[in-house]
């Protein structure tokens, strides 16, 4: 279940993207799609208690590489969010460094993607 909401957030970052000059639809999408993920990191954690697990097995890497890859995607949501009110406020000087961030966010988010596959077979 948490694959598929998983899966449809990043749909979601997808239509977002695609809408990415409309910013009437940009902006609410990817808010959207924050909202969702930080939502879905509060879920697996109350459910799964994941950073109680990665403390206590410290010798698996894997699991702890993904923690470290979806702490590093809230970042730059939270990045790309306050570069995204800069760029709505007229400050266009933020659109260079604000898709810079987009590139990387895309790539901790799609490494977040794929682990979760992995994370989620070595937990259930």
């Amino acid at each position: 279940m948490l694959i598929l909401v998983s899966t449809l957030i990043l749909l979601l970052i997808l239509f977002g993207l695609i809408k990415r000059r409309n910013r009437k639809i940009h902006v609410p999408v990817m808010l959207a799609a924050f909202a969702l993920d930080v939502g879905l990191v509060l879920v697996v954690e109350i459910t799964r208690h994941a950073i109680e697990k990665a403390v206590v097995q410290t010798d698996n890497t894997f699991l702890l590489f993904h923690i470290a890859v979806s702490l590093l995607t809230l970042v730059f949501y939270a990045l790309l969010t306050v570069s995204g009110f800069k760029i709505l406020k007229g400050l266009n000087e933020h659109l260079p460094t604000h898709r810079k961030l987009a590139y990387y966010f895309i790539a901790f988010r799609l490494t977040n993607y794929i682990t979760s596959f992995w994370i989620s077979s070595y937990t259930n």
